[in-house]
Order: C-alpha cells, then sequence, then structure tokens
C-alpha cells in the first residue's frame, strides 16, 4: 500500500504541531519559573492553547520553524475545537495519556503533556528531553509505530527539524515527531490525533 500523501495529512498535521507548541511553552514555563509546580495539571479552553502557542513561538528560537508553523495554525484549531478541553501537566503524562500508544524511550525526561478530548477524534502531545540522538529518537518511534499499524511518511525533516510523521486508519490516525538539539540533549515534542479506541 503507498504511502497516505502528505498533502492530504497537511490539517491534521498542522493540527499536531499546534498542540506540540503548547507542550513546549509549558515546558518553557516550568524551566523559568513561571509555570506550575511538578506536577501539576491543570485545564483550559482550547482558545487558551492557542494562546500559548503563540507565547511559544515567540519565546523559543532554537525551534522557530517547527514553532512558526504550529502558531501559524493554533488559532484554526482552537476554532475547530472550541467546545473540547485541554488537560495539561508539568514533568508527568496527564490523566488519559494513551501511553501504550506512544510510549516513552527508556532513559527520556518528561517536560510537559497534554489531551485534547474531542468527541470523534483527541490530540495528544508529549514533550520530553533525552540524551539520544535525532537519528535513535525517529528510530525507536518508527520501529514503536508501526509494529502499531502506522505507516511511517517519506521524509525525516521539515525546514531543517528531524521531524517523522505516521499514519493509520486511513489517515484517521497521524502522529508526528520532532527533536529539536540543545547542546548534548534532545527535546523531542510527539503529537498525535488518535480515534477514540485507541485512547483506552
Amino acid at each position: 500500500m503507498n504511502p497516505t500523501p502528505l498533502r492530504a495529512l497537511a490539517p491534521r498535521r498542522k493540527q499536531l504541531l499546534a498542540a506540540a507548541a503548547v507542550s513546549t511553552a509549558l515546558l518553557l514555563a516550568a524551566c523559568s519559573g513561571a509555570g506550575e509546580p511538578d506536577g501539576t495539571t491543570t485545564s483550559a479552553s482550547a482558545t487558551s492553547g492557542a494562546t500559548v502557542a503563540a507565547t511559544s513561538s515567540s519565546a523559543t528560537s532554537s525551534s522557530a520553524s517547527a514553532s512558526s508553523t504550529a502558531t501559524a495554525t493554533a488559532t484554526a484549531t482552537a476554532t475547530a475545537t472550541a467546545t473540547a478541553t485541554a488537560q495539561t501537566a508539568i514533568k508527568e503524562l496527564v490523566a488519559g495519556f494513551p501511553a501504550k500508544v506512544i510510549p516513552l524511550p527508556k532513559g527520556a525526561q518528561i517536560q510537559a503533556s497534554s489531551l485534547e478530548t474531542g468527541s470523534t477524534v483527541s490530540t495528544t502531545s508529549l514533550t520530553a528531553t533525552t540524551t539520544e540522538t535525532p537519528a535513535q529518537i525517529l528510530a525507536f518511534y518508527t520501529k514503536s509505530f508501526t509494529a502499531q499499524g502506522f505507516k511511517a511518511q517519506p521524509g525525516d525533516a521539515v525546514d531543517g527539524v528531524p521531524l517523522k510523521t505516521y499514519v493509520r486508519a486511513a489517515g484517521e490516525e497521524i502522529i508526528t515527531v520532532s527533536v529539536v538539539v540543545t547542546s548534548a540533549t534532545s527535546t523531542f515534542t510527539v503529537g498525535a490525533t488518535l480515534l477514540p479506541a485507541s485512547m483506552k
């Protein structure tokens, strides 16, 4: 079977990047001391998530390419999911996070996670740090996701940022993994749109 054309996945992929920007913003807030205490879970509307995503874009230059894309689509994403509520957590997995679908590499440290539950699909993201290289991170997730029936899409980077996309269920489920390297540490974000059956 041929991979799903990336053009057809563009709207969903942009939504995942917007969710990733929210997690990145939470990480930045936690590092600066302006965020929630470790292990604290918060609730916010999708519109608030869009505002956080916009803040994330201006606050980090090391991931400017990915954040700019996410910010540009955050408002549209919030409008499309205005009735959903987003749960976020710092330094831990948010309640209901699909850990079976999105595993954490050994030794990786969770920085932030989020979950937005909708009536037909749920959007979730995870940001973590590790000493592994981008190639090792992408290899880990390629092995994990393909074992679950996801199809890896062509390409391993977007605008110089290591990024891989995986799809399942005829494009109804999509996962993206992006990595930003800072010194000897890799910060990676996994964003996913999943059907209700995958959230159990």
